[in-house]
Formats: C-alpha cells, structure tokens, sequence
C-alpha cells in the first residue's frame, strides 16, 4: 500500500516525531460574504414600505371623502372600500411582491431581496404569506415586538424572528464590483 498523505498532513521522517493528525478545514456554510443585506437598509426598507402603504390608504380614503362630500350619498358606504383595501394590503402588498419579484417595493429600491435559506431560491406566495404574518403576529406581542428585529442584529445570518419561521433570508440584489487588488511589484533577479 503505497498511500500518499494528505497535503494538510506533514509526513513523518527517520527520527522526527509523528506529525499531529488534525481535521481537514471546513467548507464555508451559508451564503458568501457581503450578500447579506444590513440591518440600516432593511429598516429604510420598512419604513418606505410603511411610507408606501399609509399613500395609498390616504389615496383611497381620500378618493372616499370626496365621493361622499360631493356625490350627494347619505351613507359611509364608500369608506368600506378603505376597509377593503387595507385587508388587500394587508394579505396581497407583501406577501404577492415578495413571491412575485422576490421583495417589497421598499426592498427592491434599497437593493435586498428574500429568499430561501435553503437553496436561495425565492420564496412561494405561501412561505411569504406565513412570514408576512409572523411578522404582524410579533408586533402584536410586546416582547416578540422588540425581539423580532433586534435578533438581526446578532444572529450570523442577520435573520429576523419572522426571517426563521419560514427559513427565509435577506440578500443584498445589487453588489458593488469587489475592489481590484494591486499588484505585487515584480522584481527581477540580479544579472538578467
């Protein structure tokens, strides 16, 4: 048996000690460096988003008030389509954009997208419906509330509570070109 040691295994020589045996390096899990998206751009993504919606519910209500005022109806039926239209927000902006383009209007403009922490493929209108509600579900609860982004902040993959109910993760979508390293200088031997 003529077996060659692996290269992270110094062979042993005539008189030197056996060389230690130690595990072979472990591959690098999860996604590369610099793909996950920061906490400061996921919270500028929220509140663009919160920024998104109260526009439109003010839009609709808006509308609402002046079909009443000026349309001469004695009833507030009009107003039942803000109701109608925050439900729609509610369980069709986030879930539908996240499944569909694979983040919220909000996350699409600062660069990050979700996707799944499995395989990094995007997430099904399910799995982003389930995070969705996780999400408002953590709200309602005080201390669920403070934890759910601030886990993000010291979990490796910077996932939220919500983030790990579903197995999802936030990605940055556009990546600044790595900086080019300079070159080592070359030098030349002596008398050529």
């Amino acid at each position: 048996m003529n077996a060659t040691p692996p290269e992270h295994i110094p062979p042993a020589g005539p008189g030197l000690p056996v060389a230690p045996v130690y595990p072979a390096p472990l591959a690098h899990r999860g996604p590369a460096p610099g793909v996950l998206g920061n906490q400061g751009l996921r919270l500028l993504a929220l509140l663009l988003d919160i920024v998104f919606a109260f526009g439109v519910l003010f839009l609709v209500t808006a509308g609402a008030d002046l079909v009443v005022t000026f349309g001469g109806t004695r009833d507030n039926a009009p107003f039942h389509l803000t109701v109608l239209v925050t439900v729609a927000l509610l369980f069709l902006y986030s879930p539908l954009m996240t499944a569909r383009c694979g983040g919220t209007p909000g996350k699409l403009l600062c660069g990050l997208s979700v996707v799944r922490l499995a395989d990094g493929g995007p997430l099904s209108y399910g799995a982003a419906l389930g995070r969705h509600l996780a999400h408002l579900g953590m709200w309602l609860v005080p201390v669920l509330s403070l934890l759910d982004p601030l886990n993000c902040l010291w979990d490796g993959l910077r996932q939220c509570l919500h983030d790990k109910v579903v197995g999802s993760l936030v990605i940055r979508r556009r990546m600044r070109p790595a900086p080019v390293a300079a070159a080592a200088p070359v030098t030349r031997p002596a008398g050529s």
